[in-house]
């Protein structure tokens, strides 16, 4: 005999942190970029990079080809394990197309 279970979609999950926690402030921290290799991110990743370091001289924001870009690449094992061996303090990622 088959059992099938029905879940009522319109559920809600709670949620306890929306976010990660933010840093104090930016000196001495450094900054990762990864792409999901989206609409212009070769563009407007450098240019953040430029922003902050030309508004926080003293934050190291890594350039974009430290990590592998792609959405497939972005959400893999293999990236987190890398920004954990760099050494990062935050992550930004992006682009939003």
């Amino acid at each position: 005999m088959v059992h099938l279970t029905f879940f009522d979609p319109s559920g809600v999950t709670e949620v306890t942190r929306s976010h990660a926690p933010r840093l104090d402030t930016l000196d001495g921290k450094r900054i990762g970029l990864l792409s999901n290799d989206q609409w212009q991110a070769y563009r407007t990743l450098p240019f953040i990079r430029e922003c902050l370091q030309a508004d926080f001289p003293e934050c190291d924001v890594l350039p974009l080809d430290t990590f592998p870009q792609g959405v497939s690449q972005i959400a893999s094992r293999e990236i987190v394990d890398k920004v954990k061996e760099i050494g990062v303090d935050a992550v930004i990622i992006g682009n939003a197309a």
